[in-house]
Formats: C-alpha cells, sequence, structure tokens
C-alpha cells in the first residue's frame, strides 16, 4: 500500500533590511501537513533559478509551534536595490513518509551602504519623547531616553515617520545628502483619541 503524500508549508521571518552585497540573516521553518518531523532536512534560498544560501532545520519546531521546524540562514544580500523578490525551496521527500515540495516567495528591502548619519530628537512640551520609533523608508530606530536616534542612512530623499502611543507628529520630507540633526515636535493626544494607533 502507497504511503499518502503530504504537503509541506513554509514561513519566512526576521526579514531585516539589510545593505546590498553584505552578509543578513533570517529564519525560515517548513511545517508537514501531517505534523511529521522535518528536522534534518534542507532548505534553499533562491534568487531567480540560483541557490544563494541554503540551512538544515533543527531539531526542535519553534517555540509555541506543533510541528514548524526551523533554521536561521545566513547569506549574502543582493546588490541590486530595493523590494528584491527571492525565495525559499523545500525540495520532496521521497520515503516512508513522503512529501511534497514547497517554495514561498518573500521580499528583502535591500539599501545603499549608509553614507551619512541623521539624527533625530523627539520632545514634546520642551521635554524628550522616549521609545518613539523613528522610521525613514527602510531605516528603522527608537530614540533613547535623551529622546535621540541616531540613523546610519543612504542619501536619498526620504519621508520622516515618527510614532508613538498618545502622541501625534506630523510626517516631514527630508533630504539626505550629509550628516544632519532634525528636531520634531510631538503632541500629545487625548488618552481616547482613536487616532493614537501605529499605523506605519
Amino acid at each position: 500500500m502507497t504511503n499518502p503524500v503530504h504537503d509541506t508549508s513554509l514561513a519566512v521571518w526576521d526579514i531585516a533590511p539589510t545593505v546590498a552585497g553584505e552578509i543578513t540573516s533570517l529564519k525560515v521553518g517548513a511545517k508537514s501537513s501531517a505534523g511529521c518531523a522535518l528536522n534534518g532536512r534542507r532548505i534553499e534560498v533562491i534568487d531567480g533559478d540560483a541557490v544563494v544560501a541554503s540551512g538544515i532545520l533543527g531539531e526542535t519546531p519553534w517555540p509555541g509551534s506543533s510541528a514548524l521546524f526551523w533554521t536561521e540562514i545566513e547569506m549574502r544580500a543582493p546588490t541590486r536595490l530595493g523590494a528584491v523578490a527571492l525565495a525559499v525551496r523545500f525540495e520532496p521527500i521521497v520515503s516512508d513518509q513522503p512529501h511534497r515540495g514547497a517554495i514561498l516567495q518573500f521580499h528583502v528591502s535591500v539599501v545603499a551602504k549608509p553614507e551619512h548619519t541623521l539624527t533625530v530628537k523627539v520632545i514634546a512640551d520642551g521635554g524628550p519623547i522616549e521609545e518613539a520609533h523613528i522610521r525613514l523608508g527602510p531605516y528603522r530606530a527608537i530614540t533613547d531616553g535623551s529622546g535621540i536616534a541616531q540613523v546610519k542612512m543612504a542619501k536619498g530623499v526620504y519621508e520622516l515617520v515618527v510614532w508613538k502611543a498618545g502622541y501625534d507628529v506630523l510626517a516631514t520630507p527630508i533630504t539626505i545628502g550629509a550628516n544632519a540633526t532634525i528636531s520634531v515636535e510631538a503632541r500629545a493626544l487625548p488618552e481616547n483619541d482613536p487616532d493614537s494607533v501605529w499605523t506605519g
């Protein structure tokens, strides 16, 4: 009697923006539709038809999951900039527990090598705002206890977005061509303001 062929689903997470051509990492997992152990199986990262990195699924499932076997894969980022489409691939298993292969596409944000440092200070009513989230395109940072965050970034035109629960901050267009410092004024929102949520 032929054993049934099970499906395999894939997941990719912890995909951080990365500098073109530099080493980055991501986590990849595979799960059997029948809950079979997929530890020890090879999984690949592909760019077009080329295998650019690979890893072996670990011995234990991801915490909180029943059968998502995973690994962290290091790879060299593509040299082309922007949202680059890659994929992870799991080859079919032909054994006493056969599984279909699977491919999952994902995108990685590839940025130019940072050339400048932007210092952002977030204040409200004259005082610093700690743990405000800073976003400039693919670049991210969080302010410290002095309300300051430093972001290393490539030259270009960006929209500076600042968010912290309970505050309203207007987005600010900014052009980066050298090291720069900018101060951002945040406005405290009423506690029950329905707009005081992160929508970025």
